[in-house]
């Protein structure tokens, strides 16, 4: 196998319904995985606010992880352009590729910690 068939294999060209897509703008904010992982964080956020630790922080944020994966949803980065080119897909196509481990967790624990302090107040 060639170094770009390697590269295309560890690609995503379909989307599913629970993907949670990370980044910002409109596009991943309007998906319904990103909208139910949004609400999934709202769930547990007052948990997570009351947490004593930060490896009880951390635990709520795996957990949130888990839940999404287990209905099926995948966390993905879409590819910038030259990133598309560059693992030999067609131009203008809509590629992604998994988060790191790490990445998603951020992404979750991010999410648990915005607008805290609205939360908090109300």
């Amino acid at each position: 196998m060639n170094n770009q068939m390697h590269l295309q294999q560890q690609c995503v060209l379909e989307l599913h319904p629970h993907d949670v897509l990370c980044g910002r703008g409109s596009g991943p904010n309007d998906r319904v995985g990103n909208i139910e992982f949004r609400n999934l964080v709202l769930s547990r956020k007052a948990e997570y606010l009351e947490a004593p630790s930060r490896d009880a922080k951390g635990r709520i944020a795996v957990s949130i992880v888990d839940t999404v994966r287990a209905r099926g949803g995948r966390f993905l980065k879409k590819l910038s352009a030259a990133q598309v080119k560059e693992k030999g897909f067609k131009r203008g196509s809509n590629v992604y590729e998994f988060a790191d481990e790490a990445t998603v967790l951020e992404k979750a624990k991010q999410t648990l910690r915005q607008n805290r302090a609205e939360f908090v107040k109300g």
